[in-house]
C-alpha cells in the first residue's frame, strides 16, 4: 500500500501543478494526509552499536497510560 500511496502523491503533485486538472491536487493532498498519519504511528526507532557481553532491556509501554501534562 505504501507504494501506490507514494505513486498517487507524485502523479497527482506532478500532474496538478503542471496545468492538469486541480483533482490530481486534491489527491496528491490526500496521499500526503495518508502518508503523514502512517508516520505518525509508526512510533520510534533506536539504532546503537552493542558490544558483546553488553544487555539491551526493551520495554513497551501503552501510550494511553502516559501521564497527562
Amino acid at each position: 500500500m505504501t507504494a501506490l500511496v507514494n505513486w498517487l502523491y507524485r502523479t497527482g503533485l506532478k500532474k496538478g501543478s503542471t496545468g492538469g486538472h486541480w483533482s490530481w491536487l486534491v489527491v496528491a493532498l490526500g496521499a500526503h494526509i495518508l502518508r503523514a498519519d502512517k508516520e505518525r504511528q509508526r512510533g520510534s526507532v533506536v539504532s546503537m552499536p552493542i558490544s558483546p557481553g553488553e544487555k539491551v532491556l526493551v520495554t513497551l509501554r501503552d501510550p494511553s497510560d502516559a501521564p497527562q501534562q
